[in-house]
């Protein structure tokens, strides 16, 4: 009886294991301390994943769609594309102040595609000197931009075009102009049989003690395109070197007639700063301009010392610092050309240099030994150094590996006054060493 009662039992356990199987009534299995671990961990990581917005996804179909590395590469992107659009708006909480968490630095003022074109040609040496004789003579073009604004009036008949030069530099002046973007005609009754029979007419701007005075007067040509109109104001503003602000009156006239300035394609209104009428003075210094100079000027603007300035745009930037090569045990080489390579934009200085942003410096290095070689042009005095330090190293020092001839770079850049200046810095590369 016992016998058929425990078999009677077990037959109903397993009748009743079977049936919370089929319903999902059976209790999971209990995991492991370790197993415990694991599945905590891994819906955590889920749980902190961010969704993946739809715009953010790249568009794919059924047909195409990713697997795999694909499928992994694909979510990456679009996850490293969503955090960076969360970025740029994201803000922090400092002290009870919200702070905009840092942005890429772009330029303050955007150069004029006339500047970029100076600097490639003056740089390549493929400049036509015929053509552009001051710039091929000048080795420094500052460019000033339009301060002024159209009159809100129906018939604009003048424009009076204002600019501070106020940072220029008076010496070695060769020449300057005035340029001003003429864009297509708006006026749909003017006709092609007009062109060259209207004519723009430059000012100096009347004041309380002068009149103003027509310095000159050219034909429009080319209604249907847009166009630079250039005035050369050399003569004029040779007579105006110690005057802090220039103005200048435009006029269009038709037979005597004024006609409107905004028909013309001259309107101001909403132009880009690439767009803008702009003063450019050509020089040639006769001094060395040191490149000091205008680090020092830029810190002042941002009213730090320079050594503040200097270190502290890396760390601005968060650029990583190079890694520094481990010092050879090798014996030194003898006095030699070496590899210095020099990144404006890792320095943070990206925002107001504009071109180039990183080139070639070079610099010397090496030991200067007895007898020196021909190539390194040891001076006499340099000879007889290096035969008394072989002869007792402790009584006389060794000459230096320094370099011997340096040459020029050209550098496009917006100076402390937010004005675009294109110069060229003397003793920047190294082309020979030698010891002295």
């Amino acid at each position: 009886m016992n016998v058929l009662a425990l078999f009677f039992g077990c037959c109903a356990l397993l009748c009743v294991h079977s049936v919370s199987q089929a319903l999902g009534l059976e209790p999971k299995p209990r995991l492991t301390s370790s197993a415990a671990k694991s599945g905590t961990k891994v819906s955590r990581i889920r749980a902190a994943a961010p969704p993946i917005p739809v715009e953010a996804m790249p568009p794919q179909s059924a047909a195409h769609a990713p697997s795999g590395l694909t499928a992994r590469t694909s979510v990456a992107k679009a996850i490293l594309a969503a955090h960076q659009r969360a970025s740029a708006k994201r803000s922090v909480k400092v002290k009870g102040k919200v702070v905009e968490k840092e942005r890429p630095r772009q330029p303050v003022v955007t150069p004029h595609d006339y500047m970029l074109s100076l600097y490639w040609s003056l740089s390549t040496g493929q400049i036509n000197r015929s053509a552009m004789h001051e710039a091929g003579m000048a080795n420094t073009i500052t460019s000033f931009v339009d301060k002024g604004q159209d009159e809100h009036v129906p018939l604009l008949k003048r424009q009076r075009y204002y600019f501070n030069i106020s940072s220029l530099e008076k010496e070695g002046l060769l020449g300057a102009e005035l340029r001003i973007l003429r864009k297509p005609f708006t006026d749909p009754i003017r006709n092609p049989a007009t062109e060259g029979r209207n004519c723009l007419r430059l000012y100096t701007c009347a004041t309380s003690k002068q009149r103003a005075m027509l310095l000159q007067s050219q034909p429009i040509q080319d209604h249907s395109i847009p166009k630079w109109e250039v005035f050369d104001i050399w003569k004029l503003f040779k007579s105006f070197r110690n005057t802090v602000q220039l103005c200048f009156e435009l006029e269009a006239i038709d037979q005597g007639h004024p006609l409107d300035l905004r028909s013309l394609g001259l309107d101001r209104s909403g132009r880009q700063n690439k767009e803008k009428a702009f003063f450019v003075v050509f020089s040639r210094t006769k001094k060395h301009g040191l490149f000091y100079n205008e680090i020092k000027a830029r810190s002042g603007h941002d009213k730090k010392t320079v050594y503040d300035y200097l270190f502290t745009q890396r760390r601005m930037r968060r650029a990583p610092l190079p890694r520094v090569k481990k010092l050879s045990r090798s014996p030194k080489t003898r006095c030699n050309r070496k590899e210095l390579h020099v990144n404006f934009k890792e320095m943070g200085w990206d925002d107001w240099i504009i071109a180039p942003l990183e080139y070639e410096a070079f610099h010397c290095d090496g030991i200067c030994d007895f007898p020196i070689r021909s190539h390194l042009e040891p001076t006499n005095h340099a000879i007889i150094q290096t035969l008394m330090n072989s002869m007792d190293s402790h009584s006389t020092p060794p000459t230096c590996c320094v370099p011997t001839r340096l040459s020029p770079i050209s550098i496009l850049y917006i100076d402390s006054a937010n004005n675009v200046v294109y110069k060229q810095y003397e003793d920047m590369v190294v082309e020979s060493c030698g010891c002295r």
